[in-house]
């Protein structure tokens, strides 16, 4: 990287245009095929930190472009998620309450790219398939894996399991806390946020999420 005459690093001053990506995909660490497929977004993340002040030759951000790259394609894996082939069905003739508890989740908050995360309960009443217990927290981490806001994560995970699994309902219950919450704004670091979408039998019959509920918490004190 070259200095200016006052000594400042240029990519330290670049500005984020579209087309200055490619020379700051030059100038970071890494070999050319990485950059076919990572630079461009790793050179954005060096723009914003220029952007910043931050100096990327310092030996503590030299690798914090390909690093914030790997962790944000990471969190937006959810919208590569195909449903259809993480819930794997067999067919069934029970048609009684089954619940998962306590799966643990991390999502992006859409309006700050700040992390948020808890735990999510998940219920249904089977009618000819159920699913490999399993498939219930592989579906939910896949599609808390996106900027998505708690509200829309629990009715996106119902609907998806609804048109995979065709149960006669299903009940999900988030119960997060907000980075965006705890650290800026109001800061606020132990509020909580909860979220619920039920479907099918347990919108229609206050009984069955009532059991829900019950088993939820029933679950929530398990001892192994």
């Amino acid at each position: 990287m070259q200095e200016n005459g006052n000594g400042t690093h240029a990519l330290n001053r670049v500005t984020l245009a579209t087309s200055d990506v490619g020379h700051v995909a030059a100038a970071l660490p890494g070999s050319v095929g990485e950059f076919e497929t990572e630079g461009r977004l790793q050179a954005i993340i060096a723009m914003l930190l220029a952007e910043l002040g931050v100096d990327l030759t310092s030996q503590h951000f030299r690798e914090t472009p390909r690093r914030v790259a790997r962790f944000y394609r990471e969190f937006t894996g959810g919208y590569r998620a195909k449903p259809l082939e993480i819930l794997k069905t067999f067919r069934a003739r029970s048609q009684e309450l089954v619940v998962v508890s306590d799966i643990e989740f991390y999502s992006l908050c859409p309006h700050h790219l700040l992390i948020y995360g808890g735990k999510i309960h998940f219920g249904y009443i089977p009618d000819t398939h159920i699913v490999g217990v399993s498939k219930i927290p592989r579906l939910v981490q896949a599609l808390a894996a996106r900027p998505v806001v708690q509200e829309e994560l629990v009715a996106d995970i119902a609907e998806a399991f609804m048109a995979a699994v065709k149960p006669r309902g299903c009940a999900v219950k988030a119960i997060g806390k907000h980075d965006c919450v705890a650290a800026r704004g109001v800061r606020c670091p132990e509020a909580t946020m909860t979220t619920i979408a039920l479907r099918g039998v347990f919108a229609e019959d206050s009984r069955a999420a009532e059991e829900f509920y019950r088993s939820v918490h029933e679950g929530s004190s398990c001892v192994r």
